[in-house]
């Protein structure tokens, strides 16, 4: 057995036991406090807010196309807008198998089918990657100054400077690929699969971070919709849960192996809307939130599919 063998083995093994671990504690929680969780009543109201929740889901699913096809042009790639949000929400559905890299993988080869160089694909999924963990990583700070532990911390900041911090962070991203390529060269080598990781443009820059910042603030709007239709809860406010699922997201994100986040995503989420929404809303809304997450990228998917069918028919039947 070689080095890199033994180094997957614990990554694996590593990744597995966290994912357990998180899973237990979910259904553990979710055991003891059962007769807390709010009774969902299936209306109108609840009806339209689960339609529409979903709808929201495939809504960042889009966003994250358009991202990606900015990054594309930054890139001297241009495709057609349906082209990449077809790609897109078809690999998706790749997060859920086991290794949480098979979204990158199907991209790779979707994208290869339409003529975008693999050294390109792989640049951009890396700025993606960073720029979505660099605006995660900086509302999860928000929410634990301002929501968490800020007092035990003695950490105190005003709205404006927290926003002015929360402003610095969206740029992150684009300043950390310049310090990559320019001091770290040859982790920017291998990190965009041989070429040099390419810095959008200001106004590219600016562009993708708003639409970064606007899929965490829509994460955001579920919760807040589904606590006060699904289960008649009406404290947190818009802010707040968006920073405190912003936690939940990177913890999900960054644990190796874990499919979508499973189990962690959950888990964290109970630790921080227990006290805000109560134990018994915080559960029902890791389990509402998950099965909401993957109805909307089952419907991406299927979306993807069926676009790329059409397009194909039309492309045969204008040969003939």
């Amino acid at each position: 057995m070689n080095k890199l063998s033994v180094r997957q083995w614990v990554y694996r093994f590593v990744a597995l036991f966290v994912t357990v671990l998180s899973l237990l504690f979910f259904v553990l929680t979710a055991m003891k406090h059962f007769n807390e969780v709010p009774a969902l009543s299936w209306n109108t109201a609840s009806t339209i807010t689960a339609a529409m929740t979903v709808g929201l889901v495939v809504l960042n699913i889009g966003i994250g196309g358009v991202i990606w096809r900015c990054l594309l042009l930054d890139n001297g790639v241009s495709v057609f807008w349906r082209q990449v949000l077809v790609i897109f929400s078809i690999a998706q559905l790749g997060k859920y198998l086991p290794g949480n890299v098979g979204q990158h993988v199907g991209r790779v080869f979707m994208a290869k089918e339409i003529d975008i160089p693999i050294t390109i694909t792989l640049c951009t999924m890396m700025v993606e990657m960073l720029w979505g963990v660099g605006i995660g990583g900086g509302l999860a700070i928000a929410a634990l100054i301002e929501f968490v532990d800020g007092d035990k911390l003695g950490l105190q900041f005003s709205p404006l400077q927290l926003g002015l911090g929360t402003f610095i962070l969206l740029f992150m991203p684009w300043l950390g690929i310049g310090f990559l390529n320019k001091y770290l060269p040859k982790l920017a080598k291998r990190l965009s699969g041989g070429g040099v990781m390419a810095t959008p443009k200001l106004l590219t820059a600016v562009f993708v971070a708003v639409l970064f910042l606007l899929c965490f603030v829509i994460m955001g709007l579920i919760l807040k919709l589904q606590a006060q239709w699904f289960f008649g809860v009406t404290k947190g406010n818009m802010f707040e849960l968006t920073c405190l699922f912003s936690v939940a997201w990177l913890a999900g994100y960054l644990l190796p192996g874990a499919p979508a986040g499973l189990g962690v995503r959950e888990a964290v989420m109970v630790l921080l809307l227990s006290p805000v929404l109560g134990a018994g809303t915080a559960v029902g809304l890791g389990i509402t939130l998950r099965v909401t997450t993957t109805v909307g990228d089952a419907v991406a998917f299927m979306l993807g599919v069926t676009v790329r069918k059409l397009n194909a028919r039309l492309f045969i039947s204008t040969l003939s």
